[in-house]
């Protein structure tokens, strides 16, 4: 409502308004997609598609390669501890566990992605900067094994992350191998 708000502030003065004309709840499968159907003939005329093929011509088709990896021995630590501390949630079916369980699956995945996503993990005994970033993370190892081939070869790397403190991370790695990078957080 916020956007359509802005772009038409005389046609969409008010959120309540908004929200009971597209008010889905109570209605039929037919009447819902109906309210949809509604909704993106609203929208069309503010968004733009554009294909990356009709913007950029020279680059080269996507290649996707998929690459599984074990964890390290602090992630396997960590892994266990995360799910047997939770084996009550994880035993149980029922739906009121449900938000307890998407909890469990984020830590998870926070174990897989680096064990230094946890408060206390890293020992802050050892160098901010040093080859206990890369050991310690199954997917830091294999990182550290492509990036130095990719750099060989003269490529240049855009890595995505939904964590930003996995970002931090990945930054700490970078100045531990003095590899130059941008921050597009910043």
């Amino acid at each position: 409502w916020a956007m359509l708000n802005f772009l038409l502030p005389e046609i969409f003065t008010d959120a309540d308004d908004f929200d009971a004309w597209f008010d889905v709840e109570g209605h039929s499968k037919l009447e819902s997609d109906e309210f949809i159907g509604k909704l993106h003939k609203i929208l069309k005329p503010f968004l733009l598609r554009r294909l990356k093929a009709d913007v950029e011509k020279d680059l080269l088709p996507k290649k996707e390669v998929k690459l599984f990896v074990g964890m390290s021995e602090m992630q396997r630590t960590w892994y266990q501890n995360i799910l047997s501390k939770n084996i009550d949630a994880l035993n149980a079916s029922a739906h009121a566990n449900r938000m307890r369980m998407l909890n469990i699956l984020m830590q998870l995945r926070k174990c897989v992605n680096h064990p230094y996503l946890f408060e206390g993990a890293e020992d802050k005994t050892l160098p901010p900067y040093g080859e206990h970033l890369i050991t310690n993370s199954g997917k830091m190892i294999l990182l550290d094994r492509l990036l130095k081939r990719l750099q060989e070869q003269g490529s240049r790397v855009l890595i995505f992350s939904q964590m930003t403190r996995q970002l931090d991370i990945l930054e700490d790695y970078c100045n531990t191998r003095e590899f130059s990078y941008c921050n597009t957080r910043e």
